[in-house]
């Protein structure tokens, strides 16, 4: 059982309608009274990508940790204090640490689910496809990518890869060969701050891409508009107000990459599809395109030469202005908010795209300008996001400090689960629900709020809960909680129930707290009492003592349905 009461939570705020839909706002009777967010008031930011010139506070370093990394932690925030803005963002974008490879977690002799080509602790990259195992390995592979963002290494990288797999994205479950998908996630990786350009000519030619999107079945008997129709409207145009592309232009593509397909037996001797030009099925008439692209005709090209018409297209794809702003809007709606107003087109997404532009394509030099700019750091951009179900838990996960897999079979426990719960609040790992991408990061009008409603807002509380109280089921017979006490000795003034509730809420709340909402937590730190020596003196006693059982439950007992409340406010959805 769990302490869930009916009425829970009803201090989820009724008029907060960034965090909560209508169809949960009904019958809810306000106990806190946190800063109303509205879309409204985005649409009033002058600023733009100029550098971002006041003071860094802590607030402002908490929300740089949050869009750049999962969750943020007292410790990342200790160390950016004191140092300048230049500095800490050309840290972090250059943050990038090696990864070593997924291994077979998932061989059971009690279930006698042997893998007989891997075993136990050994990576499975290198393996021969084997149906039977395909969806372990998968499995294991999605752990392992939940393992990276935990791991003590974890930094913009693994945040990158849900950028762009979210942009750019495979099924792993409809590839179904865990190598592919594997190779997918490097090429991401390798790709993450590097060259868009280069990046949409790797994933066509990737195996899994040319899978995922049919590719591998476009020929010039049957061109298949699959993957042409969304390289221009999904990845590289967009359906802008100036995306001019016409429905020529996709077949005109489609027919431009006939040839490149997979070769099917290779999944036997390499253990994965593998691509290759087969010029037999490239079509070798002209290709003409439409104004959009300054009627650029490609010419129809015999033999091997035929393959080189990729490169002609894609070129005529970067050079028209749309590809920039499409690439520049991504950016800003996975990083900044959800919506972009008619301002921020014009102060943001203009001179964005410009400076992709300007350097060939280069993510890197935009991102720099982007989150050392004073847009970035406006007061209404700071909390204006919903966190995904990765930010929420992986995030708590991260700041609690909670144990991490060390290994093979305690990778499988720890991550897995966590996988299918961040899957039951709308999230897979390696799955989006189609080739958009999840739907909070595009669907008009709702966006990021389609992350919460009546099923995953309680799913988000059980989570948060079970750090708390009872444990986070990792397997039929394990469960860990956070270690609170353990967590609190890291607080600039833990015996500071102000200050502790603050720093709480500082790292955890994507909003600053009211006073009122601070009065709520403290009364339970004080026991019910209303002077803060009764938190203050449970607190010093514990720390005299820290192996008295007695204090240690004191204090725990306090901090359990404090924190509890703070994670339960609408503010702790958002960063």
């Amino acid at each position: 059982m769990f302490p869930i009461r009916p009425g829970q939570y009803r201090h989820l705020k009724p008029k907060y309608q960034k965090v909560i839909p209508p169809d949960l706002t009904s019958g809810l009777k306000a106990t806190s009274d946190p800063k109303a967010y509205s879309n409204a008031r985005l649409n009033y930011i002058e600023a733009g990508l100029e550098p971002f010139s006041g003071e860094l506070t802590d607030a402002h370093l908490v929300h740089f940790i949050k869009r750049t990394r999962f969750g943020a932690t007292l410790e990342e925030l200790k160390r950016l204090r004191g140092k300048s803005l230049n500095f800490i963002v050309s840290e972090s974008l250059a943050s990038f640490t090696p990864f070593t490879e997924p291994v077979n977690n998932y061989n059971d002799v009690s279930e006698n689910k042997i893998d007989p080509e891997v075993p136990l602790g050994q990576s499975f990259v290198q393996a021969a496809f084997n149906r039977d195992f395909e969806g372990d390995r998968i499995v294991a592979l999605k752990s392992w990518m939940i393992g990276r963002v935990l791991g003590p290494n974890s930094g913009i990288q693994e945040k990158m890869v849900l950028f762009w797999w979210n942009f750019l994205p495979i099924k792993m479950w409809d590839v179904f060969v865990a190598k592919s998908c594997y190779r997918y996630i490097n090429m991401l990786h390798r790709h993450a701050l590097g060259n868009f350009k280069e990046l949409i000519r790797d994933l066509t030619l990737d195996p899994a891409m040319l899978v995922f999107l049919s590719g591998a079945f476009n020929n010039k008997e049957t061109p298949d508009e699959n993957f042409a129709r969304e390289l221009q409207e999904l990845f590289c145009i967009g359906k802008g107000k100036d995306a001019g592309y016409k429905e020529q232009d996709v077949q005109a593509a489609a027919r431009v990459l006939t040839g490149w397909t997979v070769n099917w037996d290779s999944i036997h001797t390499a253990g994965e599809p593998q691509s290759y030009f087969n010029p037999e099925m490239h079509h070798l008439g002209n290709k003409q395109f439409s104004a959009f692209y300054g009627n650029k005709l490609i010419s129809g090209k015999e033999g091997e030469a035929g393959a080189g018409e990729l490169d002609e297209m894609l070129d005529m794809i970067f050079a028209t202005n749309e590809s920039a702003k499409h690439i520049a809007r991504k950016i800003y709606t996975f990083f900044v908010a959800s919506e972009i107003t008619e301002m921020a087109e014009v102060n943001v997404i203009t001179p964005l795209a410009n400076i992709i532009r300007q350097n060939n394509y280069n993510i890197l030099p935009a991102m720099t300008a982007l989150f050392s700019s004073a847009h970035f750091f406006h007061e209404e951009i700071m909390g204006a996001l919903i966190k995904s179900p990765l930010d929420f838990i992986l995030g708590l996960w991260r700041n609690f400090d909670m144990p991490i897999a060390e290994s093979a079979m305690a990778e499988k426990d720890f991550y897995s689960a966590i996988l299918w719960d961040m899957s039951g609040m709308g999230m897979e790992v390696g799955d989006p629900p189609n080739v958009a991408g999840w739907t909070p990061y595009y669907q008009a009008p709702q966006y990021d709020k389609i992350w919460i409603n009546t099923d995953t807002i309680l799913k988000r509380a059980i989570g948060s809960d079970s750090m708390l109280f009872w444990g986070y089921w990792i397997s039929n017979s394990v469960n860990i909680e956070a270690d609170l006490l353990a967590y609190v000795k890291g607080f600039t003034t833990p015996e500071d129930p102000n200050l502790l509730i603050k720093e709480f809420a500082l790292v955890n709340l994507g909003l600053e707290l009211s006073q009122s909402q601070i009065d709520q937590v403290k009364m339970l730190l004080l026991n019910g009492q209303d002077q803060d020596y009764y938190w203050t003196g449970a607190w010093l006693t514990h720390a005299a003592s820290p192996n008295d059982q007695e204090s240690a439950i004191i204090v725990t007992n306090r901090l359990k349905p404090a924190f509890q409340l703070l994670l339960q406010m609408g503010e702790a959805q958002l960063m």
